[in-house]
């Protein structure tokens, strides 16, 4: 990937996201293609990824390679159509109990201490 150019651009974040793009085989998922992003915007602007976060293990990794934030929508999504908003309550509780239990596997005392250290590619 060539280095993104943000010349004088009102642009505040970018979104790592395929929405589906993966219906196809050829599509990549956003967690192998988001250290490359974030490395191309040289840290002039915040990197999210929406896509493919189903555990907490996911968010540490999104968050290890690069990520500012973690959307979570389809998991959200799942409670809600289930269990309603207690549905909602339960995914989230979920995702931050596998989240701290990541954290502590790899050794980060809180999110400052998750670098890419904490992941391999394979």
């Amino acid at each position: 990937m060539r280095r993104i150019t943000l010349r004088q651009s009102a642009l505040r974040f970018l979104i790592v996201s395929n929405h589906g793009g993966r219906a196809e085989e050829s599509g990549q998922a956003t967690i192998g293609v988001l250290a490359e992003v974030v490395d191309s915007v040289g840290g002039r602007i915040p990197v999210l990824i929406d896509g493919g976060v189903r555990r907490g293990t996911d968010v540490l990794k999104a968050l290890a390679l690069g990520a500012a934030a973690v959307g979570i929508g389809r998991s959200y999504v799942w409670g809600l159509a289930s269990f309603g908003e207690a549905g909602v309550d339960r995914v989230l509780q979920i995702l931050d109990d596998e989240f701290i239990t990541i954290m502590r596997q790899v050794g980060a005392l809180d999110i400052t201490h998750i670098t890419r250290r904490c992941v391999t590619s394979a």
